[in-house]
């Protein structure tokens, strides 16, 4: 488990103007292995599904982030980020920004894996669906607490000034909360909170904002706040965006997309051999026609497209030389995170054939393997990271991390 400075702010929403203050400044644990697995989840079941590419994005984002040893700062290799095309550089911020709202739930809301639900937006369940609008703005993912849900947003950046976290608000920032501000208010007031992370040559630094008020409240983690209290000047901005802003930011070119896509799926490949492409439209009904339990799932649903996703990422994924885990085979390949430079890590992305039974207290067990892997496993997708130099864990090393309570 690694770390990164982050800065907690508070901020209320009025009828013309936003208020906010820092609160709290302090070390945020982050796990690498759970960034990168984060990410991994990150597909859109519409678009082409592959596991090859699925492992290829790890990959690259393992190859720019360095994660030494245990309790130290998770840094960025800057020389490579800054050399990097701007696409480039925008994928790692994105990706980073939704480890780093992961990270943010799990230690300032006590949100656990395992214990309380976690779900995206662009793929909620069937009984979510209703409550929330499918279009227009809105987060990225949706945290369930013992107080209720809270929906978090993702923003990532980069910033070349030598102080990484900004004195005050800037103008982007400011955007986005007026936005989520607005999402809020059309869904009855919804608790929300937003992470901004910023990139630099100095590390890895996030912004997390947290609405004043609200049920969420008691679900905010006390020792962190109470080890990091650290009030700050409040700003204020108006809630309504000036409206010399908005036209400028509304005659800004906009990619408008294609304008229909066909759905695509990746047969089994060699790594970085030729892949094969077919179109599938009706995949989702070939697959898991039904809940745990047996009730039938309607053609399309997030569940359906959920469990689609993972059969095809493990019948994509090349099989294991006889990889077990608990019983149940796992589909995969080690790949060495040298996308931009000589590798620091090396990334395994498995996918198990079944769904594993759920334990708690992992976190506890990974602490006795630091320094040797980290590994996430959620559902049936499995991320593990190790020192490019370390041999491999065993089967059975995983599963003592993860299965055994």
């Amino acid at each position: 488990m690694n770390t990164v400075r982050a800065r907690v702010w508070r901020f209320s929403v009025g009828s013309q103007t936003v208020k906010a203050q820092s609160i709290g400044e302090g070390a945020l644990p982050v796990s690498l292995a759970r960034l990168l697995h984060i990410n991994a989840m990150a597909c859109d079941p519409r678009r082409t599904l592959s596991y090859w590419t699925r492992r290829s994005e790890v990959r690259l984002m393992a190859s720019y982030l360095h994660a030494p040893g245990g309790g130290s700062p998770l840094r960025v290799d800057h020389p490579a980020f800054e050399a990097s095309s701007r696409h480039i550089r925008s994928f790692v911020n994105e990706g980073s920004g939704l480890g780093m709202l992961t990270a943010a739930g799990e230690s300032l809301f006590a949100w656990k894996d395992g214990a309380h639900d976690l779900h995206n937006f662009d793929a909620l369940p069937k009984h979510l669906l209703g409550h929330y609008r499918p279009t227009g703005v809105r987060p990225d993912l949706l945290f369930h607490l013992p107080a209720g849900p809270v929906a978090g947003e993702a923003r990532g950046r980069h910033r070349r000034a030598a102080q990484l976290l900004p004195e005050r608000l800037l103008a982007g920032q400011r955007q986005r909360l007026r936005e989520l501000a607005s999402w809020s208010a059309a869904h009855h007031d919804h608790t929300y909170f937003m992470s901004w992370v910023w990139i630099g040559p100095s590390g890895i630094a996030v912004d997390i904002f947290l609405p004043e008020g609200g049920p969420w409240n008691g679900a905010l983690d006390a020792q962190w706040m109470r080890e990091h209290a650290q009030d700050g000047p409040a700003t204020r901005f108006p809630l309504h965006e000036p409206r010399e802003q908005r036209v400028a930011r509304r005659r800004a070119p906009q990619d408008p997309g294609p304008a229909e896509e066909r759905i695509a799926y990746v047969e089994e490949a060699p790594d970085d051999g030729p892949h094969e492409l077919r179109t599938a439209p009706n995949i989702f009904s070939e697959v898991y026609q039904t809940h745990e339990g047996g009730a039938p799932i309607p053609p399309g649903s997030p569940q359906q497209q959920a469990a689609g996703v993972m059969e095809w990422l493990y019948e994509t994924a090349p099989a294991g030389d006889g990889a077990v885990l608990a019983g149940i085979p796992v589909r995969g390949t080690w790949a060495a995170a040298d996308a931009a430079g000589p590798a620091r890590h090396a990334v395994l992305l498995g996918v198990l054939a079944e769904q594993p039974p759920r334990q708690a207290a992992v976190r506890e067990r990974l602490a006795r393997a630091e320094g040797r892997f980290d590994a996430c496993l959620d559902g049936r997708l499995l991320t593990v990271v190790r020192p490019a130099a370390s041999p491999a864990p065993s089967w059975r090393d995983l599963e003592r991390a993860l299965l055994e309570g």
